[in-house]
């Protein structure tokens, strides 16, 4: 009986740490949309996005890639790899934040601008980016425990604006975090009690006064 009684609890607690990791997650199907964006800071989510856009899903993609991911690109054997590393040398450190795009005409190489280095920084550097150019809807690449976040963010960022976004993680295949199990490994458990963290962080500022998700998101001018 204490057995049994032992392992109902068990696989209590297990299901309970698995809808934790469910509810940071989102997962649209993957179909063709306008543009394909894809999240900094993880090599597999380029990896995915050229995927899908080689795939045709897509005539633009575009790939967020940060200070410390540039050397990294090498792995990806694409084209403007030189020139990105050459945009590098030319950018002060603190601005080391790159918007790289692909389309039919070839790849475009440009300094992100972002106002905070982070994930709001980032739904606001696309929201500039994707300024009048009539695109209606865009995919988001992303870690699976990361995507909840995303979500909640750009909807902030883009309420006004009429575009629909899909969120689409990278697949198992490709991705180091497993979601089996996740707490039994110190690298997954860490990555997702910390983006749990940061989910309920952008809750909390993101639905304030937009003086004070200035203020608190340290945006810069």
């Amino acid at each position: 009986m204490a057995k049994r009684n032992t392992e109902t609890c068990t696989s209590w607690w297990h299901s309970c740490l698995n809808r934790l990791y469910q509810g940071l997650t989102s997962n649209d199907p993957v179909e063709p949309v306008d543009v394909i964006f894809v999240m900094a800071g993880r090599m597999e989510r380029k990896q995915y996005g050229i995927e899908l856009y080689r795939a045709g899903i897509a005539p633009r993609l575009v790939l967020s890639v940060g200070r410390f991911e540039v050397s990294k690109m090498s792995r990806l054997e694409w084209e403007g790899f030189n020139e990105l590393v050459a945009l590098r040398e030319r950018t002060q450190p603190e601005d080391r934040h790159f918007f790289v795009e692909v389309d039919f005409s070839g790849i475009h190489i440009e300094r992100a601008k972002l106002r905070r280095w982070n994930t709001y920084g980032e739904a606001l550097g696309l929201r500039q980016l994707l300024e009048g150019g009539n695109v209606g809807k865009v995919m988001i690449i992303s870690t699976e425990v990361h995507l909840r976040r995303v979500a909640f963010t750009l909807n902030k960022v883009f309420h006004d604006v009429p575009v629909k976004f899909l969120y689409c993680p990278v697949p198992s295949r490709l991705e180091v975090l497993r979601k089996d199990r996740w707490w039994s490994r110190p690298y997954d458990r860490w990555f997702v009690l910390k983006e749990m963290m940061k989910l309920a962080g952008y809750v909390a500022i993101l639905s304030m006064p937009a003086p004070a998700i200035r203020r608190l998101m340290r945006l810069r001018r």
